[in-house]
């Protein structure tokens, strides 16, 4: 798999966020490919499917607290059930809260390329 179709698969991820956590099907059918064609592509690549929803939930995550946008509104486009939910993954992904994340890094967060290790 290409990075352009790995790209394609982050951008089918991110826009199904508000709906909830993307499933496997719902990214596959979006691509015109079957669950398990999409899964040994990735596979191919050196990915797996939850660990490029975990990335793109990151990456955007970084980006929307950068913008100041409510925790609320970060959870909710995430897919996360509440605000404490998506402040509990954030904690895992970088050991601080959103909210110390954004006093500490704020600025920076906004211009670079952050990555976690999932």
């Amino acid at each position: 798999m290409s990075k352009l179709e790995i790209d394609s698969v982050r951008e089918e991820i991110s826009r199904l966020f508000p709906a909830g956590n993307p499933a496997l099907g719902a990214v596959a059918r979006a691509l015109r490919v079957s669950p398990r064609t999409l899964q040994r592509q990735l596979a191919e690549a050196g990915f797996t499917f939850q660990k490029l929803v975990d990335e793109v939930r990151f990456v955007t995550a970084l980006r929307l607290i950068s913008e100041h946008y409510k925790l609320s509104d970060i959870a909710f486009r995430l897919g996360y059930a509440d605000a404490g939910s998506f402040t509990r993954a954030f904690e895992r992904w970088t050991g601080l809260t959103p909210q110390k994340y954004r006093s500490r890094f704020g600025r920076i967060a906004k211009t670079s390329n952050h990555r976690a290790e999932y």
